[in-house]
């Protein structure tokens, strides 16, 4: 698993290099690649995010947000949209067993961010083809 989140590091940063668009963030194409034979998380998790980026976009109308603490908004509502749609998929079991329906605690909040920055469609579409490249690579060399 240390050679993974190795790869999947490199691989994410090359690839934002060359191309120049960053795959959701540094670290989120790893845990995709984690959790890539659970398609129903990997689906929360983006709808967890753009209900994230949503909710910043509307709040940014109203406050002055910027930097860190832009980031830090995005963390928060991402992590209560985490609890949120976990505890209505999962009912009254879910504080229980602490189950989750989305990827991670920071994930969706540091995917939305970058979707924020450039835009759902590069972000998405860069996470795909590095979460394709790593589990390739996985395959083929671990």
């Amino acid at each position: 698993m240390n050679e993974l989140a190795i790869l999947s590091l490199l691989i994410s940063l090359i690839f934002a290099d060359v191309v120049g668009l960053m795959p959701g963030g540094i670290i989120v194409p790893f845990y995709f690649v984690l959790f890539i034979e659970e398609p129903v998380k990997i689906a929360a998790t983006v709808v967890t995010a753009l209900a994230a980026m949503l909710v910043v976009r509307i709040l940014s109308n109203y406050t002055i947000l910027y930097g860190r603490r832009k980031f830090a908004l995005y963390l928060v509502a991402g992590l209560c949209f985490k609890v949120l749609f976990s505890f209505a998929w999962f009912g009254n079991t879910y504080m229980f067993y602490n189950l989750s329906m989305t990827i991670g605690h920071l994930v969706p909040g540091i995917l939305g961010s970058t979707m924020e920055k450039q835009g759902i469609g590069k972000t998405l579409l860069s996470l795909g083809v590095v979460v394709l490249i790593i589990r390739l690579l996985q395959i083929a060399l671990l």
